[in-house]
């Protein structure tokens, strides 16, 4: 099913409060289910933390609770005209993904499934209408505000420079200088000065539109540096070109430019990362080449002299992983790389997302590689596939081939 026929969401524009996992150190760190047809936010237990790696702190309001019933069934069991079969709500789903009309498949749930027509009519609205639980109607929506993008200057401006970026650097130390040149072309790894050796990965979309750029500084192990903030707060390396770049007006007292203004502004539609990383290399791909899916932009640079034969992409994050941000890809074959985790949640998550990408037909499998090769203390600790490879691999690549 669609993203945008869930009842229940987290809004673009977050809505913070407390994490109730991460205790008092760390404030406004949970992002908040709304009920998109008031626009409230749902009990505050309902949300997902920020700081996915330290705490994973995720209660969705589909995930069932102590009585069996999640808080979107408990719901709509208040509100139900009877019970209906979840399978009819699939059964639908998929037929309005494939852009059968609404009184068309009122009518099949009726003569196929042998639906009561206040059943079929309660199917179609949740997919066509979002109808509200409560007799309040919806707030007035916000006036759309417009795409904003990077400019390519911004882009092209930190290309290159790699004698003083460490990610570059570490590249060329384990595949040699030509091979890793390749790389840095081929998924137009930036540099950048928020820390010295600081590189930047850059999501353009299928549009060939800069939607942003992620700023990480890595050390001699391609981890991600980490240092003690001013309030005594270990944090990660890492920002956003757009929090740099204002960062440094802000230091220098200069103006924002115009970009950076309106990227800035909360009307408009922006997201850190709202696509694959990666994309740009389907311009000369075979179109019967797969694509391999991970999570972070160094798995997925780190992994293609390795696994050659794959399309090398990242999503962004562990929870960003959906049928929207797969679109461009959704005609080729697909393979996801879950990184490792301790109890295997990371490789269930990704698994259960991809049934569901299966049903609105998309080619997809999930590798088990990494579960299948990994140590018991290489998956408590949590590891990559890049991770996996380099420790695997040191001193095993050699001009392009496995010894």
């Amino acid at each position: 099913m669609p993203a945008n026929t869930y009842r229940y969401q987290l809004p673009k524009k977050a809505i913070k409060s407390d994490c109730p996992n991460c205790g008092p150190k760390h404030r406004r760190t949970l992002s908040r289910y709304i009920d998109t047809t008031t626009g409230e936010p749902l009990p505050d237990q309902y949300g997902r933390c920020d700081r996915e790696s330290n705490c994973g702190y995720h209660l969705s309001p589909y995930q069932k609770g102590p009585s069996g019933k999640s808080y979107a069934e408990e719901v709509w069991a208040r509100n139900s005209v009877g019970p209906i079969p979840k399978e009819w709500f699939t059964i639908a789903g998929r037929q309005k993904y494939r852009g059968i009309s609404r009184q068309t498949i009122l009518a099949d749930l009726i003569q196929m499934e042998g639906a009561t027509l206040e059943q079929a009519e309660r199917v179609v609205a949740y997919l066509f209408d979002q109808p509200a639980a409560s007799s309040r109607p919806p707030l007035p929506a916000a006036p759309a505000g417009k795409l904003c993008t990077i400019p390519r200057e911004v882009l092209k401006q930190s290309l290159g420079h790699y004698d003083r970026n460490q990610f570059a650097m570490l590249l060329r130390n384990h595949f040699g200088t030509e091979v890793a040149d390749d790389l840095l072309k081929r998924f137009n790894i930036g540099t950048s000065g928020r820390w010295p050796g600081a590189c930047v990965f850059w999501y353009i979309d299928e549009r060939q539109r800069v939607r942003g750029g992620q700023i990480k500084l890595f050390d001699e192990t391609f981890h991600t540096v980490k240092y003690i903030f001013r309030d005594g707060e270990k944090r990660s390396a890492t920002t956003w070109v757009h929090s740099a770049y204002a960062r440094r007006c802000d230091q220098q007292n200069l103006p924002y430019p115009e970009w950076l203004a309106e990227y800035l502004d909360e009307q408009n539609d922006v997201q850190k990362s709202p696509c694959l990383f990666g994309l740009p290399q389907l311009q000369d791909a075979p179109s019967d080449k797969p694509v391999a899916i991970v999570e972070a932009p160094k798995t997925a640079v780190v992994s293609t002299p390795y696994f050659p034969d794959f399309i090398w992409m990242a999503v962004g994050a562990l929870s960003y992983l959906n049928a929207d941000r797969l679109a461009p890809v959704r005609n080729r074959r697909i393979e996801l790389f879950p990184d490792l985790s301790k109890d295997g949640s990371a490789f269930e998550r990704w698994n259960r997302v991809a049934n569901e990408l299966i049903g609105l037909g998309f080619r997809i499998t999930v590798s088990t590689y990494l579960e299948e090769n990994a140590t018991q203390p290489e998956k408590d600790a949590g590891l990559d596939l890049a991770d996996f490879l380099l420790d695997q691999g040191l001193g095993a690549y050699y001009e392009g081939e496995f010894w």
